[in-house]
């Protein structure tokens, strides 16, 4: 491992220079496996309000973002025509190995590599060790400002506060630095610095609407227990209601957006904040329509409404179940009866329901995977997304399962949610047969009012008929019809066939 406190490219030429950090979005849309289906892109949030908060203080920063990119060649390219004294790369588990290979490539042409990001901060050593000098624990803005200051400056970084670095075998951590209390006090994000009009005109293309996406919090005080949170932990802070008006107020102006996604852990946590910040929209006349995630406790009906009337489009929520048992495991801290009646409210007011749903968390059941389905065929969600349950280090899921992971460390970054990454109480194949099954049922729901609905109904008692009889028998392996836990032979699961709402169309 190179010397930390050598000198990187560029130094040594007189007094001392303003510090050059270049950071690095690691993420291209083109190597996605799921670019072929509508990719929602927007800039990393993250690395645009870093870059206006190193700015600030005098850094000379540029962004290189990948997303549009064919390949990574551009990294060595833009390296070597800014000289920085730092990359910092933003990780994500999805984009370790790129990350990493940008951090080794960065060192071999002199600077300082940092990263920083959920998935640096979760598994720190995996960094170090595969070519990092140092890892950024959570937030990054002062730290990433007085760490470019002390490579400049040739002086060991190591005593940093919020850095992680390797001396050899073992890791030297600095103390860990305190999270920033007025988020107000942040400048606006320094969007200047990527290809805003790359992702608008692509948006526009898409959807009819420039399309941008907003961060009004940081942390989330709930308790998840398969849900990590390496940066910001169970902290909360957020900022006035007028500094979100004035970010809006400027994406407005500058790039035209008139649409945004909130993207908060849990978007108006406080009513009264998202009460006055609803207020200000309609009285500012943005123009602006939007989506957020909300829990299902925190919606009320009439919440909803004032969503509504400010321009609420769409809501991600995390009905995760329909199973009360598997939400209480999860410590989710939400009942069925909320997700029925906000899901209903939410298509009594039209607007769009995108449900995350997940399969295999430990002490599921056949039955409570019915129970799931049977509330997905209630609802039919205009979008969804289906995922089998990650152990993500640091949970206490991972905590629970540890002793029956399938030593496959790496799978969850080629995977994200797609993979059994531990025994779990059915085979692999099983889950992502019901998987499929949830495909086959969103296919139903929007086929209804097209098709008969004789044929529909004839059509869903035959795939129920195939997984009872047919495919859940095999990928148990199990002889004969579907049976229960204990092995004695067991009623159908299946939820009955009944109409399906009509999904409305905005």
């Amino acid at each position: 491992m190179a010397d930390p406190t050598a000198a990187p490219h560029g130094l040594g030429r007189g007094s001392r220079e303003s510090p050059r950090v270049l950071l690095v979005d690691p993420y291209m849309a083109r190597k996605d496996p799921m670019e072929r289906k509508l990719v929602e892109l927007y800039p990393s949030l993250g690395l645009l309000q870093l870059g206006a908060y190193l700015r600030q203080r005098g850094v000379k920063v540029e962004v290189l973002d990948l997303t549009f990119e064919r390949d990574a060649r551009a990294v060595r390219r833009r390296i070597r025509s800014f000289s920085p004294h730092l990359v910092g790369v933003h990780t994500k588990t999805l984009m370790r190995e790129r990350s990493l290979a940008i951090g080794r490539e960065a060192r071999e042409l002199g600077a300082y590599a940092v990263a920083g990001g959920p998935d640096a901060v979760t598994d720190p050593l995996a960094y170090l060790h595969g070519g990092f000098d140092s890892v950024v624990l959570g937030e990054g803005e002062a730290t990433l400002t007085e760490l470019a200051d002390r490579i400049v400056e040739k002086t060991d970084p190591e005593s940093v506060p919020g850095v992680v670095v390797r001396r050899g075998e073992r890791l030297a951590r600095a103390p860990a630095r305190p999270f920033l209390r007025d988020l107000d006090a942040l400048p606006l994000p320094a969007w200047d610095l990527v290809d805003m009009e790359g992702y608008l005109s692509r948006w526009q293309k898409q959807t009819g609407e420039r399309r941008s996406a907003v961060l009004t919090s940081r942390g989330c005080p709930f308790d998840c227990s398969w849900c990590s949170k390496p940066a910001f932990g169970r902290t909360f802070r957020q900022q006035s209601p007028g500094r979100v008006i004035a970010e809006l107020r400027a994406l407005v102006d500058r790039y035209c957006v008139d649409y945004v996604r909130f993207c908060d852990d849990v978007f108006g946590i406080h009513r009264g904040w998202l009460e006055e910040l609803l207020g200000r929209m309609v009285s500012d006349e943005l123009g602006i329509r939007f989506e957020c995630l909300a829990r299902v406790d925190l919606l009320k009906t009439d919440l909803l409404q004032s969503m509504r009337s400010a321009g609420l489009a769409r809501v991600y929520v995390g009905v995760e179940s329909g199973s009360q048992k598997m939400l209480d495991l999860m410590n989710r801290g939400t009942r069925l009866t909320q997700v029925e009646r906000v899901a209903a409210a939410l298509r009594e007011e039209g607007v769009r329901q995108f449900w995350f749903l997940m399969l295999g968390y430990p002490g599921e059941t056949l039955e409570d995977i019915e129970a799931t389905l049977r509330l997905f065929r209630r609802f039919s969600p205009e979008e969804y997304s289906v995922s089998i349950a990650t152990p993500v280090p640091g949970t206490r899921f991972h905590e629970l399962v540890r002793d029956r992971l399938r030593g496959r460390p790496n799978s969850g970054a080629q995977n994200g949610g797609k993979a059994l990454l531990y025994e779990a109480a059915y085979p692999e194949a099983l889950y992502r047969w019901e998987q499929a099954r949830f495909h086959w049922e969103a296919a139903m729901g929007k086929a209804r009012g097209r098709l008969p609905a004789e044929l529909l109904d004839r059509l869903g008692r035959a795939a129920d008929q195939l997984h009872e009889r047919v495919a859940s028998p095999i990928l148990l392996g199990r002889p004969g019809r579907l049976t229960s836990e204990r092995g004695s032979s067991a009623p159908s699961v299946n939820p009955p066939r009944s109409p399906v709402p009509e999904t409305p169309s905005g």
